[in-house]
């Protein structure tokens, strides 16, 4: 044995043998990934860092060398000293000079990168109980990126490849997917992913940890953190969010259900979903969240069903379009090829795209299609108005964001008539980022940066409003660049607009909405974020220095998360209530808040509601912007029938929402008050 391998196993047998029986809890520093600076949204986390080492020392770790800019950036924050270690071989790792040099800084922080090399090289080594005993002692330590990965008691290892979220949905049993639980594990129960929006990384992280409690049998919490933000993790337990983004966490609830398959795609029912921005936060050790100061109580949208269909394809593909299984195909099975007329709308001059449609569904079928290019030079063509009205089934697609305001504009003659048109057809197909008119309202400026959701310069967009309060965003991972704008911007729009559900569709996938029920086609699951149950809405303020508009997501807590595979169907409005101005319960009930009586009213109105078991019930009433008005009930209630009185005399005539929260009943319900 040579004279290095001598020292660290006597090394390792006096920490061994001087380990204390109980240790003190360190802090932690979860960073989601992004490039640091000075003045920016890592100022505060990164300080933060420095003051929870008990001397302000920090000492950068990493596999490889890098560069000193972090050493510098941490000393501007306040560190008194700072220093970089490379441990690039299992040697390295393993010699005892690492070991003295890592327990001399009572702050650590491991670089970004590839998570497989630092377990490779240090898994089991001198180095790995030198970052323990640090942390032990009352220590932090900290990581971004890859960095952060490893901190978690199970670390996604990537030790066969990175995985993207489109595969793990896909076929998650088949997706490479690997991991070490025996590593760090300085954040128990935990498994961690970075970079979480900007790469669409809800799509993988819920299949992992699906995965890893099919491998094992144990549940652990699942937390997403985006780039450019971080969850500062004190010796209490408690995290705190900061930074720019959202921190995600999903966990398992008692009403879960998720399917993992050999060679077939995830799905999930009823997974919990938490997105907690700056100032929010949660208790690792009990999984309590606390809300921001900022956050208000989320009063969403009631939901309706609709009977006519409405094909929303989340490609734009062509090929996907006219498969053998594609939307096209189903829209076409819709129509009666004897009587029924097709539209095809779009905003170009009719390129190969849609004359290849208008030979798609006519062709075999004797049906009548014509093509429509709609834009300010055709918006009052009263000879295309007339042929809209006669159309029995409408496409919509290639349509630009200028063109789409004459789609639906009561101003103009063609507006008109597409609008009357789309509420009375058979079947209606939105195409693409057509899907985006479907709904009430949807998201602008979505290709105009890479980084417009983190700049602020997504808009909201006007739709057709035949979605119920249901919101779709298409071609969810097409175009890797765009994927946070999309599936930022689909939660800034159902928070900004209280739109309770929203579909992330996958390009070669389909969803058909009809009497309110979804059902998916295609080989990517559909995302659903189920926003119905959420307790509470909160905006990020962070603004990029320069920019005019803060970061743009939305934080729900008490929301839940669906995939919807294939041929499977997800409800989220009961057939026999479809029209009711109501949000259903997220968990299958006997509990029941019933429609006021009388609506309208003055002075006076009674409301009642039904309990399966005893339970303690708040009934609380919110204006229109989402702030309390008054608590009409906060007490525990026996099982059965239960009568509230609201005597509202001394308030302004409007729209209310009144809410009932029962143990794991949660609904809301509308009521208008007439003076």
């Amino acid at each position: 044995m040579n004279h290095i391998g001598l020292i660290s196993l006597l090394t390792a047998a006096l920490i061994s043998l001087g380990a204390p029986s109980a240790h003190s809890q360190g802090s932690l520093l979860l960073v989601g990934g992004g490039s640091e600076d000075y003045g920016d949204w890592s100022d505060q986390p990164y300080r933060w860092l420095v003051e929870q080492s008990p001397d302000k020392s920090v000492l950068v770790l990493d596999y490889s060398s890098g560069s000193s800019w972090l050493e510098n950036y941490f000393r501007s924050l306040g560190a008194t000293r700072t220093s970089s270690l490379s441990i690039n071989s299992v040697a390295v790792a393993n010699d005892s000079a690492t070991y003295r040099a890592i327990v001399a800084y009572s702050g650590l922080f491991l670089r970004g990168g590839d998570q497989w090399q630092y377990v490779r090289l240090w898994k089991g080594s001198l180095a790995e109980q030198a970052i323990r005993k640090v942390f032990q002692s009352g220590g932090v330590v900290g990581g971004t990126s890859a960095g952060e990965v490893v901190l978690g008691e199970v670390v996604f290892d990537a030790r066969l490849a990175s995985v993207d979220p489109r595969k793990s949905l896909r076929d998650p049993l088949g997706a490479s997917i690997t991991f070490t639980d025996d590593f760090l594990a300085l954040a128990p129960n935990i498994l961690a992913d970075s970079h979480f929006f900007e790469r669409g990384r809800l799509g993988r992280l819920a299949p992992m940890i699906s995965l890893y409690r099919k491998s094992t049998g144990k549940k652990v919490i699942g937390i997403g953190i985006e780039y450019g933000t971080a969850l500062a993790v004190g010796s209490d337990g408690i995290g705190e969010v900061m930074g720019s983004g959202p921190v995600t966490i999903l966990r398992f609830t008692p009403d879960m259900a998720d399917t993992l398959e050999g060679s077939r795609p995830y799905a999930l029912r009823n997974m919990g979903l938490d997105l907690l921005v700056a100032g929010s936060r949660i208790n690792l050790k009990t999984g309590v969240t606390t809300r921001s100061s900022a956050a208000r109580p989320w009063v969403p949208r009631p939901l309706t069903g609709r009977t006519p269909r409405v094909l929303l394809d989340g490609s734009a593909d062509t090929t996907d379009w006219f498969s053998v299984s594609g939307s096209f195909g189903r829209f076409c099975d819709i129509l009666d090829a004897r009587v029924d007329t097709v539209g095809i709308i779009t905003g170009q001059i009719p390129d190969a795209g849609a004359m290849g449609a208008a030979r798609y569904v006519s062709q075999g079928r004797s049906v009548s299609v014509r093509v429509f290019q709609i834009g300010i030079q055709s918006r009052n063509d009263l000879v295309a108005a007339t042929q809209l009205g006669g159309c029995s089934g409408l496409v919509f697609m290639h349509n630009s964001q200028n063109d789409r305001r004459w789609l639906f504009h009561d101003s103009t003659a063609v507006g008109r008539a597409i609008r009357s048109a789309a509420f009375s057809s058979k079947a209606l197909l939105f195409a693409g980022d057509d899907v985006l008119l479907a709904g009430e309202k949807g998201v602008g400026q979505l290709y105009a940066s890479r980084y417009g959701a983190y700049y602020g310069y997504l808009t909201l967009t006007d739709g057709f409003g035949l979605l119920g309060g249901l919101i779709c965003m298409p071609r969810i991972y097409d175009q890797a660049d765009f994927v946070d704008n999309r599936l930022s911007g689909l939660l800034w729009a159902m928070g900004t607009t209280n739109l309770p559900v929203g579909i992330a569709l996958d390009a070669g996938s389909y969803a058909v909405i009809e009497d309110g029920q979804i059902t998916v086609f295609g080989s990517t699951p559909a995302l659903v974020i189920d926003a119905r149950s959420a307790n509470y809405v909160d905006f990020p303020t962070f603004r990029d220095p320069g920019k005019a508009e803060p970061r743009q997501i939305a934080g729900f807590i008490g929301a839940r998360l669906h995939a919807v595979r294939s041929t499977s169907q997800f409800r989220y409005v009961n057939p026999t209530s479809a029209r009711l101005p109501s949000t259903e319960s997220a968990t299958p009930s006997n509990a029941q808040l019933h429609q006021n009586f009388p609506n309208p009213f003055n002075p006076s109105t009674e409301i009642i509601f039904t309990l399966n078991g005893r339970s303690r019930a708040t009934l609380r009433l919110y204006d229109m912007l989402g702030r309390e008005v008054v608590t009409l009930l906060d007490e525990e209630k026996s099982a059965g029938r239960h009568r509230v009185t609201w005597e509202a005399g001394k308030h302004a005539s409007g729209v209310y929402y009144y809410r009932l929260v029962a143990g794991d009943f949660v609904q809301t319900r509308k009521l208008v008050l007439l003076k």
